[in-house]
């Protein structure tokens, strides 16, 4: 039966399973020794998405930087997540958390993977040097070392701030084709206990093109508002949410509004939304 090898002469095994005390060859060489300012190591990338960095030395002082290059002449910044294991210059255990350069005083042992989707090369290199070397090992892979889900950040916020015993309205404008989506929203209202609307009814903060339209009570002195004492006033929050999966608008393309009526004699509002827009 015909055996069919790789390039290195390793058999192709297709999409078997390795097994245990099963070796390949693999001649290429994966390491290099950094001793000098600017010294590097560097990987072509072909459609890889981690690259992955040993560092290992008993005598260095350096710092080391990951970069990347799109055109591959203009390298730039990549942020570095220690990999579990790492030993640090000082012998404990590196942080979680992304890093941007590794200072190495003495001695390191560590592992260092950086995204690498979309670039053409990457490279480790010795940003900062003063003496010794470490031996540099790269590899980079098609699969994923951690995925990451960040929060869209948002981006807009419309304020208002009426005069004593005003209504006001936060109206978040249209944008054609686009949602409104709704991360934070907060009301407060400031009141002169001396002179202030006391009891009668409750007024309510109220929305326009929100899912349920939510409405807030305005609270009232004697209606059991929260009040901070010692500035001759009293001050209560009205509304202070923040939306960790976003309130999307019900309808594209259309104002949402927040419509704070007039808080009473002696009050005033002050209001914030802060949002993102999106398909």
């Amino acid at each position: 039966m015909a055996q069919i090898l790789d390039a290195r002469g390793n058999e192709f095994q297709g999409s078997l399973d390795q097994i245990g005390g099963g070796t390949i060859t693999h001649a290429r060489t994966a390491s290099a020794t950094l001793g000098a300012l600017n010294a590097e190591i560097v990987m072509d990338l072909n459609g890889k998405a981690v690259a992955v960095f040993e560092i290992r030395s008993a005598a260095v002082a350096a710092t080391f930087v990951f970069e990347g290059t799109v055109d591959g002449t203009n390298y730039f910044i990549l942020p570095a997540r220690p990999m579990p294991g790492a030993v640090s210059p000082v012998g404990t255990a590196l942080t979680e958390g992304l890093i941007v350069a590794m200072t190495v005083a003495a001695t390191i042992q560590a592992a260092f993977a950086v995204s690498a989707t979309g670039y053409r090369r990457v490279r480790c290199r010795v940003s900062l040097y003063t003496s010794g070397n470490a031996v540099v090992t790269g590899r980079a892979t098609s699969a994923d070392y951690a995925i990451i889900a960040q929060p869209q950040p948002s981006l807009l916020n419309v304020s208002i701030a009426p005069a004593v015993n005003a209504a006001a309205t936060i109206t978040i404008p249209a944008v054609a084709g686009m949602f409104h989506y709704l991360t934070a929203l907060q009301i407060s209202v400031a009141m002169n206990p001396a002179t202030a609307q006391v009891g009668g009814a409750t007024l309510f903060v109220t929305t326009t093109n929100l899912p349920g339209t939510p409405a807030w009570p305005v609270p009232i002195i004697g209606n059991g508002a929260a009040s901070v004492t010692g500035f001759g006033s009293a001050y209560a929050m009205i509304a202070n949410v923040t939306w960790h999966n976003p309130l999307r608008s019900s309808v594209a393309n259309t104002n949402t509004t927040i419509v704070c009526p007039a808080p009473g004699a002696a009050c005033v509002l002050r209001a914030n939304a802060q949002y993102y827009i999106g398909a």
